[in-house]
């Protein structure tokens, strides 16, 4: 399975979203039903097209969680990545973030993801990659 990604066909956080350029925005995709998985997928962020951050800007992703799919909490966990010594620039189909989920997390979950860069350019998908046992 090396380099390649297990995922359920149309399960996307996020799908062709434009990056956010020095903003933040929630996934086009909406929340999922992911609170059973017990540690078994974690969230990666993959250009959906070429993306570029700026030298010094940072891109990031995080989750928000619900036991109710209506009231959503953070979840404590974050990516982060600053660009420093040069742009970030991602081909399309290169894997940008991932970002683990806690086994404990809450029954619905969506993506929260942006730049504090305002000339960041690219779109972005936001999946469930399974991780094998």
């Amino acid at each position: 399975m090396y380099k390649n990604q297990l995922t359920v066909y149309g399960e996307h956080l996020a799908k062709a979203q434009v990056l956010p350029a020095n903003a933040t925005a929630e996934g086009n995709g909406g929340s999922r039903k992911a609170g059973s998985m017990l540690g078994a997928a974690e969230v990666v962020m993959v250009a959906a097209s070429a993306v570029t951050v700026a030298e010094n800007g940072t891109l990031t992703l995080a989750l928000q969680e619900s036991a109710d799919d209506s009231a959503f909490a953070e979840v404590p966990v974050i990516f982060r990545r600053t660009a420093s010594g040069a742009a970030m620039t991602f081909a399309a189909g290169e894997v940008m973030a991932r970002l683990p989920m806690p086994s404990d997390t809450a029954k619905y979950v969506k993506a929260v993801f942006g730049t504090d860069d305002a000339a960041a350019t690219g779109t972005v998908n936001v999946i469930f990659e399974y991780l094998p046992r």
